[in-house]
């Protein structure tokens, strides 16, 4: 399982940076318990039927497959004294399965009529039937056993049917069908049209929703692209209400929380869920699932006692929210933009992860707890680039640089900057790293400027005499031990590294031979039984892989067969020396005795773009505004 910094009331399914979710868009989601479980169901333009445990976020058994296109719809339902899903989708097939086994239920119905782009499950004459919504315009009914179709094709809506509900009116079961710009209501046991069809709606329906209101009067929510969303009478479709904000619908859901009959809502380029009050049609709270899109689609279900909320987006996420009203769950306490650059520490005793971010803040974060540790840190006037992390007489300390040349010393117990800040460098800092040990503790800054500086952390002043750097400026650098005293490894701009010694400010004359490789990107560096290991990556052609170096040798160990790193790090786990590598959204994890990968690929919604690993033994993994937190394995 993973835990974010950030969210609060929110989990994932597949547990965030595990692989084997699904890989196209999530078009829809049922819930329903199984074994005792609440477990989700979705499917996906992946062309498969998944389940999940909603308490652990894994998923339950094998993907099902068998739907040779993307599947759109699911719906619950029993047949021969078994829960069965049903699913249709882009192949134009309904097809049943076993959810305790995963296996199909006999053979798949082929509709011939476009798509299926929706379906619930009702009764007629005592026989559950699937209602089925199409993309050629059709409301079509069949037997679940069967798989007869048992009247003829309703052929009044106007555009596709995107969405279908069923119910119970006054006795008699019925199908609420939207499309076009209209909602219709059938009788299931006729065929027959029940009142007039709703067609308030001036773009096409999209999402429906049937519930009651406290006096008991059965009535329908809908919405969709380019329309407001409303509240109508079942029987008679005369307006109820309209809700005052949310338009372009995507999906909606009924539910009853502490005795209120509460609308839940995903609306188009919203992150949040909505929870609106259905008698009154005030807003009540909003959840954030922490989706990279739109939520498209959601259901609700009691998860450990708890109400919650599953939603999906297309992009393939599904995530699970607390349900609670006059409230907000989940809400980001983040960056207002992507974090550029991450760095572990502690203050007061407890570890605290230090991020940088496009949004010119740094912010502090309680690795156990993921609450800020004190207010955003404000004061450059850029982007900030590069973030450094150490203790100075005992005080989490974090050195920063942006893009406008300045270098900002910030005490993290305090919040506060120490003081004023540096802008030597007159350019973007590339990189900076810091040393608490010792009888001095230092930072070390390089930028656009080709100089490399070295400061003394207690007194901010600059130690020794700026180094120039070779032709070009060093676009990353580590901060590592070699025979027991604080070096740091510079990537050179013709390949390789070069070592500087911290405590005089100059080069050990410690440098990989050759220079005619490309600039190195990227540093990082452990130490492992004595030995110091360092990391470098550029853009070599044809083989772009990362080095794997002993530094007191400035000799290469060997390459790790891995291409268009955005950020590396290492550490040391039980005696082991552990590299981290991503490449866009993936997370790989290496042995550098054996050069070899130690746990399967981890995926995350966006492309990863810093790490940074704990003493303690944990990846921290920032995408786009986010930060992730998981256990770094034992290797063995």
């Amino acid at each position: 399982m993973w835990s974010s910094l950030l969210p609060k009331g929110v989990t994932s399914c597949p547990p965030l940076g595990n692989i084997g979710g699904h890989t196209g868009w999530v078009s829809t989601v049922a819930t329903t318990v199984l074994d005792g479980r609440a477990v989700a169901v979705t499917a996906s333009g992946d062309k498969t039927v998944r389940v999940w445990d909603l308490s652990t976020g894994e998923q339950v058994g094998a993907p099902w497959t068998g739907h040779t296109n993307g599947v759109r719809t699911v719906a619950l339902s029993v047949l021969d004294g078994r829960e069965v899903v049903v699913s249709g989708g882009d192949d134009e097939t309904i097809r049943v399965w076993d959810l305790a086994s995963g296996k199909p239920v006999g053979e798949p119905l082929h509709l011939h009529a476009d798509s299926v782009q929706a379906l619930a499950v009702g009764e007629r004459q005592g026989r559950r039937v699937v209602v089925t919504g199409c993309y050629d315009h059709t409301v079509r009914v069949w037997d679940l056993e069967t798989r007869e179709e048992v009247m003829a094709p309703f052929r009044e809506h106007t555009g596709p049917v995107y969405t279908v509900a069923t119910a119970v009116l006054d006795g008699r079961w019925v199908a609420v069908t939207g499309g076009g710009p209209a909602v219709h209501v059938w009788d299931l046991e006729t065929g027959e049209p029940v009142g007039k069809p709703f067609t308030a709606h001036t773009g096409y329906v999209g999402a429906i929703a049937v519930g009651e209101l406290p006096g008991g009067q059965a009535v329908v929510i809908s919405g969709g692209y380019q329309t407001t969303t409303r509240v109508s009478d079942l029987a008679t479709g005369l307006p109820v209400g309209t809700f005052p904000r949310p338009d372009h619908l995507e999906g909606a859901a009924i539910t009853v929380v502490d005795g209120r009959i509460v609308a839940v809502l995903c609306v188009d380029e919203e992150p949040a869920v909505q929870l609106w009050d259905l008698a009154t049609m005030e807003p009540v709270g909003e959840l954030f699932p922490q989706h990279t899109s739109t939520p498209n689609t959601l259901a609700t279900a009691v998860l450990d006692g708890r109400q919650v909320v599953v939603s999906t987006c297309s992009y393939g996420s599904i995530r699970v929210s607390e349900l609670v009203v006059n409230g907000t769950v989940g809400k980001p306490v983040r960056h207002d933009a992507a974090i550029t650059a991450v760095a572990t520490t502690s203050v007061a005793g407890r570890p605290v992860v230090v991020t940088g971010s496009e949004d010119r803040t740094v912010r502090v974060w309680d690795l156990d707890t993921g609450d800020e540790v004190c207010p955003p840190l404000t004061g450059h006037t850029g982007a900030v680039t590069a973030v450094a992390a150490t203790e100075v007489d005992g005080r989490g300390t974090a050195v920063t640089g942006d893009t406008e040349g300045e270098v900002r010393t910030w005490d993290l117990a305090i919040g506060k900057q120490v003081r004023e800040a540096s802008t030597v460098h007159r350019r973007p800092i590339t990189a900076i790293g810091a040393d608490g040990g010792g009888d001095m503790p230092r930072a070390i800054t390089a930028g656009d400027d080709k100089t490399i500086r070295v400061w003394d952390l207690r007194t901010g002043e600059e130690t020794g005499k700026p180094r120039k750097s070779d032709h070009r400026w060093v676009q990353d650098l580590a901060v590592t031990a070699l025979d027991e005293r604080p070096v740091a490894v510079l990537g050179r701009w013709g390949g390789g590294f070069k070592v500087r010694d911290l405590a005089s400010n100059r080069d050990t004359g410690l440098q990989t031979t050759g220079g005619n490789g490309k600039p190195v990107r990227l540093v990082a560096a452990t130490v492992a039984g004595g030995r110091s290991f360092a990391l470098t990556a550029d853009d070599s052609w044809p083989e772009p892989w990362v080095k794997v170096w002993d530094v007191a040798a400035a000799r290469q160990v060997g390459p790790l067969p891995v291409s268009s790193v955005e950020a590396l790090a290492a550490t040391t786990i039980d005696g082991h020396p552990v590299a981290v590598t991503t490449s866009g959204k993936g997370v790989e994890m290496w042995n550098l005795t054996t050069l070899i990968r130690i746990r399967p690929d981890m995926r995350f919604p966006e492309p990863v773009r810093a790490l940074a690993a704990t003493p303690d033994g944990r990846l921290i993994v920032c995408f786009d505004r986010d930060v992730a937190v998981f256990p770094l394995v034992p290797t063995g």
